[in-house]
């Protein structure tokens, strides 16, 4: 092979290589960005559902726990939905990011566990502040202001 045709081939090589490292290197810099757009909504409609299941509790809302536990399940499937983990976070990053989606996933999950507990009875038993830390680390991560409710005794 003449020594052009390999410089040549050694220069398209390592445009690839910066190529690829630059791709998962903005990935990774945009992850929390990524994570919101995903996600950001159906965390926000988690927390628009413990409003009416707060106010449910005060007896200011007439839809039973029920209907809350059905809604919640359907966006808690959406936020746990493995097709929008995407790439990225602290497994592929060299720098550790927060487990954004797992922290989300979470949060869903003991949301949908405490509205079992309301359906299942009028004074559920579980650990608030646990619960209340959870679903604010989700909140805070994306961008939310964290939401005073009965149902995290913080109201």
């Amino acid at each position: 092979m003449p020594c052009g045709e390999t410089k040549y081939l050694v220069l398209i090589g390592l445009c690839w290589i910066l190529f690829v490292q630059n791709a998962n290197a903005q990935d990774c810099r945009n992850y929390l960005q990524a994570a919101r757009a995903d996600i950001g909504k159906h965390v926000a409609a988690m927390q628009r559902l413990e409003h009416e299941a707060s106010d449910r509790q005060k007896g200011l809302d007439s839809r039973p726990f029920d209907f809350l536990l059905g809604e919640a399940r359907k966006t808690a499937a959406i936020i746990t939905d493995p097709a929008l983990q995407g790439a990225g976070g602290s497994k592929d990053c060299r720098d550790p990011t927060h487990p954004v989606r797992q922290i989300c996933r979470d949060a869903a999950q003991a949301w949908v566990e405490v509205l079992e507990k309301y359906v299942a009875g009028p004074k559920p038993d579980y650990d608030k502040r646990r619960f209340t830390a959870t679903v604010e680390n989700c909140e805070k991560l994306m961008n939310l202001k964290p939401l005073k409710s009965v149902i995290r005794a913080t109201d």
